[in-house]
């Protein structure tokens, strides 16, 4: 199906679905992974689709950098993904092939992106013929694409970290060239003290708010996200 054919059936779906009043959502396409590392040595990479449902799924998918209401029609990546739009069957399974196209990016650092993956599910057989509302689900995960010459392991990000606490605020510093994703943080018996999770871009700082005051010297447990996706620990002390 080509690009064209897609946004014309989607952009008729949505408005179809507009001049109807009942509503029923359904999101049965998941992507099997929570995020995506493109290395700049790959030729490309695929991501896994998986239908979970009974039914098929129309899907839509597209790369956007970093604008959370993007659209097929106004994202700009430097990626081309292929298929862009697909219908996936039952049970079943979809992979989607992205690969690095355009300009040049960053060298000394990783960038990010973020890959967008609508699923417009069927009208339910007990629905046929009445008045239904489809809505479509978005999922939206992190695209890092990574230059081959980052001299520092990825796994050591927590150790490029400063920290600096003022009353109900923490000021996280990121000396690393990798992005790094701050979930939590605990101390001594006080328990999740970021109201938000932040992520902090390659050699800069972001600021997030705390639950209780932190205090310099305070001995910290920062709660990250790895490559994989999963919760690691790194024990820090507070300016």
């Amino acid at each position: 199906m080509s690009l064209a054919i897609g946004r014309i059936m989607l952009k008729n779906i949505l408005l179809a679905g507009l001049a109807l009043v009942t509503t029923h959502a359904c999101a049965n396409v998941v992507i099997n992974t929570t995020r995506v590392i493109y290395q700049e040595s790959n030729k490309d990479v695929v991501v896994q689709l998986i239908n979970n449902g009974n039914d098929p799924s129309l899907v839509q998918a597209w790369i956007d950098d970093g604008d959370i209401n993007s659209t097929p029609e106004t994202a700009n990546v430097p990626f081309l993904l292929s298929p862009p739009v697909v219908k996936v069957s039952a049970n079943s399974g979809q992979q989607l092939r992205i690969k690095k196209i355009g300009p040049k990016l960053a060298g000394d650092r990783e960038s990010v992106f973020y890959l967008n993956v609508l699923d417009i599910p069927p009208v339910p057989e007990n629905l046929q013929g009445k008045n239904t509302l489809q809505l479509a689900v978005k999922s939206r995960i992190k695209l890092f694409y990574r230059p081959k010459d980052l001299h520092i392991n990825p796994d050591s990000v927590a150790n490029h970290v400063e920290l600096y606490s003022r009353g109900n605020s923490v000021t996280v510093k990121n000396n690393a060239p990798y992005h790094f994703t701050l979930a939590n943080i605990d101390r001594a018996n006080q328990k999740n003290l970021l109201t938000d999770s932040i992520m902090i871009p390659p050699f800069s700082s972001a600021t997030a708010q705390t639950r209780q005051p932190l205090k310099t010297n305070d001995r910290l447990s920062l709660k990250y996200v790895d490559d994989l996706g999963a919760y690691k620990e790194k024990i820090i002390t507070s300016h």
